[in-house]
C-alpha cells in the first residue's frame, strides 16, 4: 500500500493534472474575454459546466441501484438558461429567478410521478428494466425524488451563476444601476470573485493537505485525501484571493468610486474571501461524502488528472449561492 502511494505521487503522475488544470485555466480566461462581446457567452460555459455536474451525479445514482429521468436531469439546465434569459430581458429581478426555477422543479416533481401512473404499463415497463421491485407508486415517487436531488445539487445551487453574471441587470438595486453606468460591471466582479476563490481554495487545499499533511476528517466517509490541515489552507487561499481582487478592482476607477461610496474596504473581501474559502470546502467535502456513499473515486475520467467536471467544479457549488447572497447584502 505504501508503494503504491508513492507511485501516485510521483512527478510524473502530476503533469497530467498539470496540463488539464492549465487548459482549463485558459479557456475560463478566453470566456471572461468572450463576455466582453455578449453577456451571454459566459451563460453557456455556466451551462455547460452544470450539464455535465448534473449527469456525472446522475450517473453515481444509477451506480447506487437510484432511477432518475435523464431526460429532465438534461433539460432543467437548459429551462434555467432559458429563465435567466427571460428574467434580463422583462421587468422581472433576481428574486422571480429563483421563484421561477423552483416553480419548474415543482412542475417537473408533479409530472414525473403523475406520468408513470397515468400510462401504467408503460411506467411499469421501465419499473421491470430498472430492476425496482417496490410497488409503481413508490417507484414513481422514488425516481422523481432522486430526479429532483439532481436538479437541486448541483443544477439549481449552479444556477446562482447566472443570476451573478448578470446581477446588474436583474437586481433593482439603484446603486448598480448607477455603478453600471459608470463602468462597474457587477457581475464580472462577481465571477471573478467566484472563480478566483475557488481555484485558490482548492490549490491551497491540495498544497497544504500534501505537503503538511495533518489529522483526517475523516478516512472513512471522505476518503484518505481529506485532512483539516487541507482545510484551513483552502480558507487562507480563498482569503489571499480576496485581498489580490480588492487591490485589482479598487486600482480601476469605476470600482474606486464604488467602493468608496459604499465604505467597501479590503476587509470585506478578505471576509468575503474567508466565506468563500468555507462554502468551496463545504461544497467538497459534501461532494466527497457522495462519491463514497457511491464506492467511487472521481465522478468521471474526463479531465485527466482531474477526474470529472463535478471533481474540479464542486467548490462552485455552494460557493455561487454565498457569492450571490453576499453582493445582495453588500450592493442591494
Amino acid at each position: 500500500m505504501e508503494n503504491n502511494n508513492k507511485v501516485a505521487n510521483t512527478p510524473a503522475k502530476w503533469w497530467p493534472r498539470i496540463i488539464s488544470g492549465a487548459i482549463i485555466l485558459v479557456v475560463l480566461v478566453g470566456f471572461f474575454f468572450l463576455r466582453e462581446l455578449s453577456v451571454y457567452t459566459f451563460d453557456l460555459l455556466i451551462a455547460v459546466i452544470m450539464m455535465f455536474c448534473a449527469f456525472e451525479v446522475d450517473n453515481l445514482l444509477h451506480k447506487m441501484d437510484r432511477p432518475t429521468w435523464a431526460t429532465v436531469v438534461g433539460l432543467y439546465p437548459i429551462l434555467s438558461f432559458a429563465s435567466i434569459i427571460v428574467t434580463v430581458n422583462t421587468s422581472l429581478n433576481f428574486y422571480h429567478f429563483i421563484i421561477i426555477n423552483l416553480a419548474l422543479l415543482v412542475i417537473l416533481f408533479v409530472v414525473m410521478f403523475a406520468l408513470p401512473l397515468m400510462f401504467q404499463k408503460w411506467g411499469t415497463m421501465y419499473k421491470v428494466e430498472e430492476g425496482f421491485g417496490g410497488s409503481l407508486v413508490y417507484y414513481s415517487y422514488s425516481k422523481a425524488v432522486n430526479t429532483i436531488f439532481v436538479c437541486l445539487w448541483p443544477t439549481f445551487l449552479l444556477s446562482f451563476a447566472f443570476a451573478i453574471n448578470h446581477f446588474g441587470q436583474i437586481s433593482f438595486s439603484n446603486v448598480a444601476e448607477t455603478f453600471e453606468n459608470m463602468g462597474a460591471d457587477f457581475g464580472l466582479m462577481g465571477l471573478v470573485l467566484l472563480f478566483v476563490t475557488t481555484m485558490f481554495a482548492d490549490t491551497f487545499a491540495m498544497l497544504f493537505g500534501r505537503f503538511l499533511k495533518g489529522p483526517k476528517i475523516s478516512i472513512t466517509k471522505l476518503g484518505p485525501g481529506k485532512s483539516w490541515t487541507g482545510l484551513i489552507g483552502g480558507i487562507i487561499g480563498a482569503i489571499i484571493a480576496g485581498l489580490i481582487l480588492f487591490y485589482i478592482f479598487n486600482a480601476f476607477s469605476a470600482y474606486n468610486q464604488l467602493f468608496a461610496t459604499l465604505d467597501i474596504s479590503v476587509w470585506t473581501f478578505i471576509l468575503g474571501g474567508f466565506f468563500c474559502g468555507i462554502f468551496n470546502m463545504g461544497g467538497d467535502l459534501f461532494s466527497s461524502l457522495f462519491k463514497r456513499r457511491a464506492v467511487v473515486k472521481d465522478y468521471s475520467q474526463i479531465i485527466p488528472g482531474h477526474g470529472g467536471v463535478m471533481d474540479r467544479y464542486n467548490g462552485l457549488i455552494l460557493n455561487s449561492v454565498f457569492v450571490f447572497i453576499f453582493f445582495i447584502i453588500l450592493f442591494v
